[in-house]
């Protein structure tokens, strides 16, 4: 690369965003913050990412993870999200509760449900993976394979020769 391509290479813009994994009605299941990167101008990450059609790379700001955009409903610009308090927040002009979503939930692909909690002794929600599909399957399946034992149904019977043979003893 010669020295006047180096000057004319576009610089990568940087962006913070609040991370949302799953929409519910009236219910954001938020991550956190993070920021993302992209090449180009602000405008056009901003368009993106309003757009829901950002695709890249999303740096957690709290773990430093390094997760893939499509694994969340919505990456929503700082400007975009008022958070009024750990429970409420405003988003496109409406009001949302907030339910936080811990770590190891980012990467889960399954639906998630909201359940109360307390932090710091405060009441807020917390997410959490939903099974009840797979309680429902377990409740309503009957096992129709039989069972076999490892065990004899009958106890080892030794003879004394077979006895003493175990036993480090040789029969004469």
């Amino acid at each position: 690369m010669g020295f006047g391509n180096w000057l004319k290479r576009r610089r990568k813009t940087w962006q913070t965003i609040w991370v949302v994994k799953q929409l519910d009605e009236g219910l954001l299941h938020v991550c956190g913050e993070a920021a993302v990167e992209a090449r180009g101008s602000t405008s056009q990450l901003m368009k993106r990412l309003r757009d829901g059609s950002f695709q890249g790379a999303v740096r957690m700001k709290e773990h430093g993870a390094l997760l893939n955009a499509g694994q969340f409903a919505a990456l929503i610009p700082q400007d975009d999200f008022q958070l009024y308090s750990d429970r409420d927040a405003n988003w496109r002009g409406r009001h949302w509760q907030i339910a936080w979503t811990p770590q190891r939930c980012w990467l889960y692909d399954g639906r998630l449900v909201a359940l109360p909690s307390q932090v710091d002794g405060h009441p807020c929600l917390v997410s959490s993976e939903d099974v009840s599909e797979i309680r429902a399957k377990t409740m309503t399946a009957q096992s129709t394979a039989p069972f076999f034992s490892l065990e004899s149904r009958e106890p080892a019977r030794l003879d004394d020769k077979t006895a003493s043979n175990r036993r480090g003893h040789r029969s004469r």
